[in-house]
């Protein structure tokens, strides 16, 4: 029987095909920047070199603190996001103290939030790259759900009326269930977000992480070592978006109402 393809398969061949070019012409483009600038721009074979020769105990401890200082950061902007979302849902005063508080956070540069807790905090406090990374998801997390939260209000605002529901009640069971889908997709964008961000916090500071190895490197003049952190860093964040994430917000688009 002859193999018939469908539109479905050859989707399916061009999201396999899709890693391959792009692991190819990555490295195609690493290859002529290394051949241009050879004393900036580490060739692969160096960087492997480099990997190979660096112990997997301090890999592990530096991909477990910066993944540590991430999702700590992460789960502490969610529950302020989900909290200031229940409080805007209150009255109109709240609403828009929240709106306010939204794009205040959204203008203050992650550098300027680094800076300032690690003046705060010290320099080795490990304090800083978690409320760096909460500052920077907090906005991502709290537009997405806030949007969510007034579609659905919209929707079952007349039958939560029927019912006599009171806006906490309200809130509980159709509000945040409902937005639960949102706050998936939302959380996949924030967590890329709070790995790349915690890095930043922790190469100003001394508590250890993939950002504190980089930086490392690159103040000892290493540059396959910056490249070989680097590599190990989008390694981590693809691996995580791909393997849990991405199916997490599959599973959640089940609760669309």
């Amino acid at each position: 029987m002859a193999f018939r393809r469908t539109p479905s398969t050859d989707s399916r061949l061009v999201q396999i095909a899709g890693w391959p070019t792009l692991v190819l012409v990555t490295v195609l483009l690493w290859l002529l920047a290394s051949s241009i600038l050879p004393k900036l721009v580490p060739t692969p074979q160096r960087v492997l070199a480099y990997l190979l020769s660096t112990p997997p105990m301090l890999v592990a401890e530096s991909f477990a603190r910066t993944l540590y200082n991430s999702i700590l950061g992460f789960g502490i902007a969610l529950g302020l996001s989900v909290a200031s979302v229940f409080l805007s849902y209150l009255n109109r005063f709240l609403e828009c103290f929240v709106a306010s508080l939204n794009t205040f956070v959204q203008s203050v540069s992650v550098l300027v939030w680094t800076l300032v807790l690690i003046m705060i905090f010290g320099v080795l406090s490990p304090i800083p790259p978690v409320l760096v990374t909460t500052a920077a998801t907090y906005p991502v997390l709290l537009s997405t759900v806030l949007g969510a939260s007034k579609a659905l209000d919209k929707r079952f605002r007349e039958l939560s009326t029927v019912l006599g529901a009171s806006k906490v009640q309200e809130f509980a069971t159709i509000i945040l269930p409902g937005s639960v889908p949102h706050i998936a997709s939302a959380s996949r964008a924030a967590i890329g977000v709070a790995l790349r961000i915690s890095v930043v916090a922790e190469a100003f500071g001394g508590g250890g992480g993939v950002g504190y190895q980089l930086m490392y490197n690159y103040d000892l003049g290493i540059p396959e070592g910056v490249f070989a952190w680097a590599l190990l860093l989008v390694l981590l964040m693809i691996l995580l978006d791909r393997a849990i994430l991405k199916p997490m917000e599959d599973w959640t688009k089940r609760w669309l109402l």
